[in-house]
């Protein structure tokens, strides 16, 4: 199929699906819109549900970044064949989904001070438990991945979740916050020197 995966200029809600496709050599335009041209998109009514990421394929457009990620990893051989393993994949994602969950709902804090406050209790309550048990987790699966030998899209969600929450853009949340989380760390290292992902972070690094 003929595809662009239509986003911002940045990672975000995109990086997954652009990941998972240049790992699987799968031919695809990496379409990257100003704010100004998202709203006149927006307007224009050509975005599915009025926002972004979008993957057009073939001429036809669908959102929803998960949905992409299925989409583009199945493509990529990046998601199981078996429908246990398919589950399990499926049940990391939700797990990380929920952790992003909890720092996307600080966005909305105005005071910088409290949105800092706010993310200290999470790191060191709720969601630090929730990402020591996904930890404890992966461990339990005892692969090198998460749920098999080879990098599935569950491994790519795992390296673009760690990377947006210690880039340092998130003020408030430490950039070794995962360090003592060994499997975590373990798979998100193993897929940022993935020699494609490595290239593309150097083609793509910020000047």
């Amino acid at each position: 199929p003929s595809l662009k995966i239509i986003y911002f200029d940045s990672t975000g809600r995109a990086e997954a699906a652009r990941l998972a496709l240049t790992i699987g050599d799968v031919p695809f335009e990496d379409v990257r819109v100003k704010k100004e041209e998202f709203a006149e998109m927006k307007t224009s009514g050509k975005l599915p549900m009025g926002s972004l990421p979008v993957i057009e394929v073939d001429g036809k457009m669908v959102c929803q970044s998960a949905a992409i990620l299925n989409y583009t990893g199945k493509l990529a051989g990046l998601y199981p064949s078996d429908p246990f393993d398919g589950m399990k994949v499926e049940e990391v994602r939700g797990c990380l989904e929920d952790i992003g969950q909890m720092i996307f709902a600080t966005f909305a804090i105005q005071d910088l001070d409290e949105k800092i406050a706010k993310r200290k209790e999470l790191v060191d309550g709720k969601m630090g438990e929730k990402i020591a048990a996904l930890d404890k987790l992966l461990e339990s699966n005892g692969k090198k991945c998460t749920v098999s030998d080879d990098i599935t899209v569950a491994d790519i969600d795992v390296y673009t979740t760690c990377t947006m929450m210690t880039s340092g853009f998130l003020d408030g949340i430490p950039k070794d916050m995962f360090d003592k989380y060994g499997k975590l760390s373990a798979i998100s290292k193993a897929v940022a020197e993935h020699p494609k992902v490595a290239k593309w972070n150097a083609d793509h690094a910020k000047a």
